[in-house]
């Protein structure tokens, strides 16, 4: 029997039925391709190319394997982006075509000497990422390569091609130069084992600005 009253069902309360949820929002391209590239670069540092598997990557991103191959073709073209993201911690090129700086400052900038902590330990693990997989797999190193995706020794060399014509350097051989500078910094970066204090990372720093100076030095640049 009616009584004139709103009668509600189990769960509703006398200001009314509950809400009704909302529209889920809407994810955009560029929003998945940045959790996918998260999640893909801390699984191949953590376990490597032929370890990492699209599920391992769709899980820590929280999105589906149809996501990631909507955005990247292949395993191979999601590990070249992950490359691509993180590269700019490795070289700071190219540099202004107006940039008048003494020649070491140049170079601590472009080997990124500066960086904060945080940046230097996620380079390391670029570095070592890198190095580990183009040795085990060097099909993979040639893929990146080819596709443009590592171009530091050209850009390199394109920057000392182009300081030698403003008669700030001088170099016979700017591909040999180009290889020197980074078996210096290169080098040094990739310590045998992890540094792990701040005082350790400016120390290194420290030597690899000297290295720099001598290399310098022996071109007739200081």
């Amino acid at each position: 029997m009616s009584t004139g009253k709103l009668q509600y069902s189990e769960g509703d309360t006398a200001a009314g039925p509950p809400a009704r949820r909302g529209r889920p929002r809407m994810v955009s391209d560029e929003e998945r391709r940045k959790a996918i590239l998260q999640a893909a670069y801390a699984a191949f540092v953590e376990l490597g190319f032929a370890r990492t598997t699209t599920a391992i990557v769709a899980a820590k991103a929280k999105v589906s394997k149809r996501s990631i191959y909507e955005l990247f073709e292949n395993k191979t073209r999601l590990f070249a982006e992950v490359v691509r993201e993180h590269r700019h911690v490795m070289l700071d090129l190219p540099r202004p075509a107006d940039e008048d700086l003494p020649p070491l400052e140049t170079l601590s900038r472009i080997f990124r000497l500066d960086i904060p902590d945080e940046e230097d330990v996620e380079r390391e693990a670029v570095l070592r990422l890198i190095v580990r997989e183009s040795q085990q797999l060097p099909e993979l190193s040639d893929y990146l390569y080819e596709n443009g995706i590592i171009r530091a020794r050209e850009e390199l060399i394109e920057w000392l091609d182009r300081e030698n014509c403003r008669g700030r350097i001088r170099s016979e051989d700017t591909l040999v130069c180009a290889g020197m500078l980074m078996d210096i910094v290169f080098g040094a970066l990739l310590p045998r084992r992890r540094l792990k204090t701040a005082g350790e990372r400016t120390q290194r720093r420290e030597h690899i600005r000297k290295r720099l100076e001598i290399f310098l030095r022996g071109i007739g640049a200081m």
